[in-house]
């Protein structure tokens, strides 16, 4: 072969190598958008289950249930409760793989959220993908329960003691996903429609509030809209 032919040969292959891996970076996963809200989905009472010395909060006790949001963390892979509840701070949240999709660090009364009304947590770009676990982080010396007497007694808080909290400040609550996981693609937007079931969510430990106070239990699912909801 002579020497010019091993010179077109040797440029046809380095052009050959080059278009391969422009391909290879070209067909990467891209970026889309993820936008979190929120709605208070509370059930019927006959569809509650309570242990042994719990009950439910009277009908219509209840003026405002004030939860401080800080933030909604996503994670590609599957996490349990306890792993949810890990690794929140910052940097160990970045390197354990959790994304913040959403920071509002705002009050969110959730009594102001029933029948189909949501609230605008916000949203982020991230890789696209299929996201499989998110958790919700609140702050609970700014959360609280507001009575509906004539005093508008306020359970927790800075208030008065009697709500009983998880240190979610620095403890992730695990959202579970009903219908499978959040998918994100390339160049699109995607929303996390955020449950949180106040009936269930807040019982009295006794036969009165005033006698043991309030027990936070939450109970928190998502799903994916395919259209973000109306505010």
């Amino acid at each position: 072969m002579s020497i010019t032919h091993r010179l077109a040969s040797l440029t046809l292959t380095a052009a050959t190598l080059f278009g391969a891996v422009a391909c290879s970076d070209s067909s990467g996963p891209g970026r889309g958008t993820v936008g979190v809200r929120l709605t208070n989905a509370t059930v019927a009472a006959a569809e509650l289950m309570y242990a042994e010395g719990e009950a439910p909060l009277p009908a219509g006790s209840v003026k405002s249930v004030d939860l401080f949001v800080v933030r909604i963390d996503a994670h590609r892979g599957e996490s349990t409760e306890q792993e949810a509840a890990e690794d929140t701070e910052e940097s160990a949240s970045e390197a354990s793989g959790w994304i913040t999709i959403a920071e509002p660090n705002a009050m969110m009364d959730l009594m102001t959220l029933g029948n189909g009304s949501t609230a605008f947590l916000g949203e982020a770009e991230v890789p696209a993908g299929s996201y499989r676990s998110f958790r919700l982080i609140i702050d609970p010396a700014q959360s609280s329960l507001t009575l509906n007497d004539e005093a508008s007694t306020v359970i927790g808080g800075e208030s008065i003691t009697g709500l009983k909290l998880p240190s979610a400040d620095k403890t992730g609550i695990k959202i579970y996903l009903s219908g499978g996981p959040v998918e994100v693609g390339d160049g699109e937007e995607s929303t996390l429609l955020v449950k949180f079931d106040v009936s269930k969510s807040f019982v009295m430990r006794g036969t009165t509030i005033e006698q043991n106070g309030i027990l936070f239990k939450p109970v928190i699912r998502g799903e994916q809209q395919q259209e973000p909801p109306q505010p």
